[in-house]
């Protein structure tokens, strides 16, 4: 415990000293954000949402900023998917308008890095790593989509990440981007994270998005960065009146710890939300999805979560959520499950979904499951002649399609099933 404490207070002392590098202006909307941090601490296992995620191996580590900006198109066309689309490319927490799309009307985009003169939305759920990529994020990306457009194609974020060769030193990269769809619109937005090469780093994401009244977001998040990396996000979303979104996050063997957390809040009748994640780990990767939903829509909104979790090997799933429908939210609909799929008995998954209802006249409901493949599935597959090996690929398969058939982009839908398949004839051998 005495190392821990100490790697404790060395990794907040470099991370301070990286968050001076930043704040050179010497911004005092940022220094109040490090003063957060420095109150709520870097959690361990006794505190109750970090029970099941140990960051004791992550903080053995050394953190630096990459002093590696330079990236080649040729590389960078290796990385991305072929969709077409209106892309913006992120290097080691930087923008790069030199492999950026030139032309991504009808979007506007805004760098701001002087934190003094630019507003941003209060959190949701406050937490202390969404104040340290605040605090260490090179700039504030805002991106607005303005109102009564309707894109035919998405807005795809590449964020290109490497790793050090150095022995337990972190490059760390941070992303802070406030999006913004206008009412009446209509688009999907694609996250993609990946790693340039196999060495360990750390990725902290802040995504605040505000739908307005009206208006339609998809949004897809790809975690598929490398086994040796970190990856620690949070997404705010706020649903406008009468607004419709859509949020999938997918990470198929993708870093050894992940930590999401969504938090959100539907303030307006009308208004439809449905998140859903997938996650599948191996080796002894740690998975932990998070979710906080408030209703304060007065009259009848609706909202929908599915969450899944494929455990193998020594891994640990970690599932926590919350709905919380305050008072005079009547009408409220509301739903979450989390199903989740254990394929080896050394692998362990934690389920914990709560609601919290302070309204009359509403619908709301929560579910989990915790199970493993059953043998007598197996069996039926066998006698039509399948292999065991297939018939593990179907059933696992058969998990995952209610969260993948979601996906309307088809090359991004095949990206998807490809990585779940490469992960699966690697478990099933």
């Amino acid at each position: 415990m005495a190392g821990y404490l100490d790697n404790k207070n060395r990794v907040l002392n470099e991370w301070y000293q990286l968050f001076k590098q930043k704040n050179s202006n010497n911004s005092s909307i940022m220094y109040k954000h490090w003063k957060y941090i420095e109150t709520l601490g870097l959690p361990d296992l006794n505190n109750e949402n970090w029970k099941y995620t140990s960051l004791e191996e992550f903080l053995t580590h050394n953190f630096d900023f990459s002093k590696n900006v330079e990236f080649n198109e040729f590389q960078y066309k290796k990385l991305r998917l072929s969709i077409d689309s209106y892309c913006l490319i992120f290097i080691n927490g930087k923008f790069s308008p030199e492999l950026s799309d030139k032309n991504i009307d009808p979007w506007i985009i805004k760098i701001n890095h002087n934190s003094n003169h630019y507003e941003t939305p209060n959190p949701i759920q406050p937490e202390m790593f969404l104040y340290l990529t605040e605090c260490l994020s090179d700039a504030t990306i805002h991106i607005t989509l303005p109102e009564q457009k309707i894109t035919k194609k998405p807005l795809y974020l590449l964020y290109i990440n490497e790793g050090s060769n150095e022995k337990n030193k972190l490059i760390t990269s941070h992303y802070y981007h406030c999006l913004e769809i206008g009412c009446h619109s209509n688009t999907c937005v694609i996250e993609h994270f990946i790693s340039i090469n196999k060495s360990a780093h750390f990725s902290g994401a802040r995504m605040s998005m505000k739908i307005k009244n009206n208006a339609k977001l998809r949004h897809i998040k790809l975690v598929f960065e490398n086994r040796e990396s970190y990856h620690i996000a949070h997404n705010d979303i706020n649903v406008g009146q009468h607004a419709n979104v859509d949020s999938s996050i997918f990470v198929i063997l993708g870093p050894k710890l992940t930590c999401h957390q969504t938090s959100a809040q539907i303030n307006h009748s009308g208004a439809s939300l449905s998140l859903n994640s997938l996650i599948l780990l191996s080796k002894k990767d740690i998975g932990d999805i998070r979710t906080y939903l408030e209703h304060n829509n007065q009259e009848y909104a609706i909202s929908r979560q599915t969450h899944k979790i494929i455990a193998c090997d020594y891994s640990t799933g970690v599932f926590n959520g919350l709905i919380k429908v305050n008072p005079n939210s009547i009408k409220t609909d509301g739903k979450m499950t989390n199903n989740n799929l254990l394929l080896h008995q050394n692998a362990n998954i934690s389920s914990t979904p709560k609601l919290e209802i302070y309204s009359d006249d509403v619908k709301c409901s929560h579910g989990s499951t915790i199970g493993q493949i059953e043998a007598e599935h197996l069996f039926y597959l066998s006698t039509r002649g399948i292999p065991k090996k297939d018939a593990l690929k179907m059933l696992i398969y058969a998990f995952s399609i209610e969260i993948t058939r979601s996906i309307e982009n088809p090359i991004v839908q095949d990206t998807v099933l490809e990585r779940i398949n490469k992960a699966l004839s690697r478990i099933t051998t």
